[in-house]
């Protein structure tokens, strides 16, 4: 099947690629009717790499990294401010001159040094003359090595915002279209209205999509020069794209009209506007560990929406079922291998109450399997922890984030179990209609690059699944945040005290604290011990959300006190106010350590940005989640029983060991994810061809 592009009348008349409408001036947006230029996907890159393979690819992402030495990048950006400067006396005309100049070479592809020079400097001499902000080197840094398809690892409040602007301009330039991936709807939004500014300037079109964008409003979006969106509505516009048209990974959406209807097997207007993404071909990635990590433990699913349950009633009776059996007798629960077992004793005991039950409960392999996953809604997954219940159905929270992951449930039935435990209306599970895992996805895009404040210690599953090396960006102004050593508590109750009479203390300076909680019922338990020593403060968690920008925002305030959960506003800068320098800075307390040290460091960051005073604080105890899960049981006892262990400092290499077994399954999680994305591939070959 041919697909080819359609020149606008007037357009290029050899001078530049075929198929290429006609640049329109600077300063004014393009036309949303043009259309693009056709390219074909990136092939997907998911195989079974054996232990040896894997070895030879850590060490072919180290040698990647080694080549961006810190010396040779900043005398890349120092090249580019120079040239930036050179333009402060150009008159609005002359200037845009120098953007068409650019522009153009974009367009023809050029992608050599001098060329990207050029191009960043006209981008960043644009930010000077709209927005009234002057990039330091390090921003430029961050921005080169993004365009060389890097993930750049830049420090909390570092501003990779506007970062971003200069390789997503340079990218949009080039006529294909470049997706700003973030992680909120929110973020999305405010970095489209914050730097449309600018790219208007450059001659450039901005779109948004928002979760509650209808289809034609996500079209528009999609076929703008850049487009900002979350990770989630991105991955999921491609499964109902797919969904509507098989054709669709070969095809893009705008250039439909040119396909014969003998060819799409039917009317084209079946597809046309059913259809909003027009290709993937260029994403950059904001908080990219987020994503491109923590997102990608749970594939993207597109499932039938679930009415009522006719078997509602079996999944009731057997959380009444569970309700009777005695854990440690009729069931054992391995809280680190997150399952549960019932005994010899709960079988005989499920025999003796089938004979009172309908037939269908004589099975004694059906009953155990429906009693087992009670069960584990029971035992292993706790409401304000793993989910909240709100208007009448269960909603799963993110244990990274903290939020709500929207529209998601847990498979094999144990959505519907939690359902039954809590006493909610049964749905009946969805079938999956199309399904994706984020590094299949991500693997789709021909140019990948991304930034955040934490992406070290997965750098080497970065370069193994996504082919992105981590580059570590230096800070504008030295680092001055204090780190003081954890502290350590028997249980979760003394630990909360202690952090409550730390904060009294904090307040009476005026010092604002940030509160770092792991879950929804630790923070709203951290509040109610604040309200008892009349501590004025926030609690932001999934449940109360509403303000969160408004909430981080006003962290830094003096005499403030803020109580949240790991979502803690994550792409916001906590800004801190008049006098609280000279107190000090911003308190970041963690009330434990989380599964990975890169997740402390997120939280961390909060406090210390552009070379602000900060410090953080660590209170941790024997009973934390961390620990139950992943944690040496005899080195736990010892700890739990001598003082003198706890003066030795044993705890450090039992958190060391436990965060780093929690890395190592989450990121079995994600090779597992890769391989069954390996077998749909082997399995569904014909799809792909």
């Amino acid at each position: 099947m041919a697909v080819r592009a359609r020149v606008q009348p007037g357009g290029s008349d050899g001078d530049g690629p075929a198929g290429v409408a006609p640049a329109t001036a600077p300063g004014s947006e393009r036309s949303t009717q043009r259309l693009w230029r056709p390219f074909s996907y990136r092939p997907p890159r998911p195989r079974e790499l054996k232990e040896l393979d894997r070895y030879n690819e850590t060490l072919i992402g180290a040698a990647r990294r080694a080549t961006w030495s810190r010396r040779r990048l900043r005398a890349a950006g120092e090249g580019v401010v120079r040239l930036s400067d050179s333009f402060l006396r150009l008159s609005e005309t002359a200037f845009d001159e120098q953007i068409e100049a650019a522009r153009e070479a974009a367009r023809r592809g050029r992608r050599d040094h001098d060329a990207r020079t050029h191009a960043f400097a006209v981008v960043r001499e644009a930010v000077r003359r709209t927005v009234g902000l002057r990039l330091y080197v390090e921003q430029v840094m961050g921005a080169w090595v993004m365009e060389d398809g890097c993930l750049a690892e830049m420090a909390t409040g570092e501003g990779k915002t506007v970062t971003a602007c200069l390789t997503a301009a340079v990218q949009g330039w080039m006529g294909y279209g470049t997706h700003v991936v973030t992680v909120n709807d929110y973020l999305a939004r405010r970095d489209a209205e914050l730097n449309g500014p600018i790219y208007k300037r450059l001659g450039l079109s901005v779109g948004v999509v928002q979760d509650q964008s209808p289809p034609p409003e996500r079209l528009e979006a999609y076929s703008r020069d850049i487009t900002y969106i979350t990770d989630q509505q991105l991955i999921f516009d491609y499964l109902r794209d797919k969904l509507h048209a098989p054709l669709q990974p070969r095809v893009s959406a705008l250039l439909l009209d040119e396909v014969t209807d003998t060819a799409m097997g039917g009317p084209r207007e079946l597809w046309t506007g059913r259809i909003v993404q027009r290709g993937l071909y260029s994403a950059i990635i904001d908080e990219a560990d987020s994503v491109l990590i923590d997102q990608a433990t749970t594939p993207a699913i597109i499932g039938s929406e679930g009415g009522e349950d006719k078997s509602a009633q079996y999944y009731y009776t057997a959380a009444e079922l569970a309700a009777k059996l005695r854990r440690g007798e009729h069931y054992a629960v391995d809280v680190q291998q997150h399952r549960v077992d019932l005994t010899d004793s709960g079988r005989e005991r499920l025999a003796e109450v089938a004979d009172a039950l309908p037939a269908f409960w004589s099975g004694p392999r059906r009953r155990a399997e429906l009693v087992t996953q009670a069960l584990v809604a029971r035992e292993l997954y706790h409401i304000e922890d793993h989910y909240i219940v709100r208007d009448g159905d269960v909603h799963i929270v993110d244990p990274q984030t903290g939020r709500v992951l929207e529209g998601r449930q847990w498979q094999l039935g144990l959505h519907q179990a939690v359902q039954a435990k809590e006493g909610l209306k049964v749905t009946a599970p969805r079938e999956t209609m199309a399904r994706i895992s984020y590094q299949r996805f991500f693997q789709l895009f021909r140019r990948l690059s991304g930034m955040t404040g934490t992406a070290w210690e997965v750098r080497k599953e970065m370069w193994s699944i996504y082919r992105l090396p981590v580059v570590r960006i230096p800070t504008h102004k030295p680092m001055i945040r204090r780190q003081r050593p954890d502290r350590m508590f028997l249980d979760r109750d003394a630990k909360f005290e202690a952090v409550a009479n730390r904060v009294v203390e904090l307040n009476r300076r005026g010092r604002p604290v940030l509160i770092g909680t792991r879950s929804v019922e630790a923070s709203e338990a951290m509040s109610r011990l604040l309200e008892q020593r009349a501590i004025p403060h926030r609690v932001l968690n999934a449940v109360r959300h509403e303000e969160e920008a408004v909430i981080v925002a006003a962290a830094g305030k003096l005499g403030a006190v803020t109580v949240a959960t790991n979502m803690a506003g994550r792409g916001t800068d906590i800004l801190l106010g008049p006098g609280v320098a000279d107190l000090g800075g911003l308190v970041v307390i963690a009330t434990e350590r989380h599964d990975s040290r890169r997740i402390d460091r997120q939280l961390f960051g909060r406090a210390g940005r552009q070379g602000d005073p900060g410090q953080a604080e660590v209170f941790k105890s024997l009973d934390d989640a961390l620990l139950k899960l992943n944690g040496i049981r005899p080195l736990m006892r010892l700890l739990r029983r001598s003082f003198l262990a706890r003066r030795l400092r044993l705890d450090v290499p039992l958190w060391w060991h436990a965060q780093r077994a929690a890395s190592r399954r989450q990121a079995l999680t994600r090779r597992m994810i890769a391989k069954s994305d390996l077998w749909f591939d082997r399995a569904l070959y014909f799809e792909n061809r």
